[in-house]
């Protein structure tokens, strides 16, 4: 005999199921619901929903709601690996083919903001779940969207399996930073960094940035290596080294970068508030306080409009 459903959870897939079934959703019922759940929640009534309907909660909103509300409540309802999973999988296609005209969001980008910064074992979950669901390789994947042979070496390492340990010698690593810094060499600036596990790498930035503090690694950077390289390989670096320097701080100015200019990257607005949810997403809306003297809320407020706009507020706990 299987366990009752408790009543809560049984009112929201009531509710839910009726919402997205009438002839014409009631979006906004929808997301009054699913913007005040947490995420385990959702995961939850997720779950419960596929058991109870025989479909699949996300895949339904997705279908029932066009645009960028239908992507973001059909996120919202996902497990985080496998909505990571379908980023990995649509890397470079926009759901409104305007935005990749008015926007950059390439694939490069997309996979950066997904592989960097990740643990092994991370790394390790997200090749097997996109192999569940695409029956492809995920290596593969990536690297089909490389057109540089750096950008695949960088891709290749940041996909290996490296044993997670602390950074044996730290001095060592910062004087070897520090030289390549200096070299003006961005290869091999790149490939060190790239092959070091992510808490290593974090522990090399910052230390660094602390026996240099004058000249820290984005500064290096800048004053080294940018003026006389640009492009693909350069972001690639300061991609790296900025969010080892600071995770929160670097997702805070994605969120700005999403919003900045004419319109708004809601593809890459809605990916960053699905993949950051929960108490990180607290950091994240702090730091971007610091930097920006206003709140994230009130920027997104101002970029984007209607239940869109009511139901990232909601998402990021974050009203005004």
């Amino acid at each position: 005999m299987a366990p009752a459903i408790p009543p809560e959870l049984a009112f929201d897939l009531q509710n839910i199921h009726t919402a997205i079934n009438y002839a014409v959703p009631d979006q906004e019922a929808l997301v009054n619901i699913i913007g005040r759940r947490e995420y385990q929640q959702l995961v939850t009534i997720a779950r419960q929903y596929k058991a109870s309907y025989g479909v699949d909660l996300a895949v339904e909103l997705d279908r029932k709601i066009i645009g960028s509300l239908g992507s973001l409540l059909a996120g919202a309802c996902q497990h985080k690996v496998l909505a990571e999973v379908q980023y990995l999988h649509k890397a470079g296609k926009s759901n409104r083919k305007y935005e990749t005209l008015r926007k950059k969001d390439t694939a490069i980008e997309v996979f950066c903001e997904i592989l960097v910064g990740r643990t092994s074992e991370e790394i390790a979950e997200l090749k097997e779940a996109f192999t569940a669901v695409h029956q492809a390789d995920l290596k593969e994947h990536v690297l089909s969207f490389c057109k540089l042979e750096e950008t695949k070496a960088f891709f290749i390492a940041i996909l290996e399996p490296k044993e997670e340990k602390p950074l044996e010698n730290v001095e060592e690593a910062i004087e070897k930073l520090h030289n390549l810094l200096e070299a003006k060499d961005l290869n091999g600036t790149l490939q060190y960094v790239s092959s070091l596990t992510t808490a290593q790498l974090h522990t090399l930035v910052r230390t660094y940035n602390s026996v240099h503090q004058k000249a820290h690694v984005v500064t290096a950077i800048d004053k080294n290596i940018a003026p006389t390289h640009k492009g693909e390989i350069l972001d690639l670096l300061l991609y790296t080294v900025m969010q080892a320097a600071d995770p929160a701080r670097h997702v805070a100015l994605r969120f700005e970068e999403s919003m900045e200019g004419l319109g708004t990257n809601e593809d890459h607005l809605s990916r960053l508030v699905i993949r950051n949810r929960g108490k990180f997403m607290e950091k994240v809306k702090a730091a971007y306080h610091m930097d920006y003297n206003r709140t994230l809320a009130d920027r997104i407020r101002g970029d984007t409009s209607g239940l869109y706009s009511h139901l990232i507020c909601h998402l990021i706990h974050q009203t005004i």
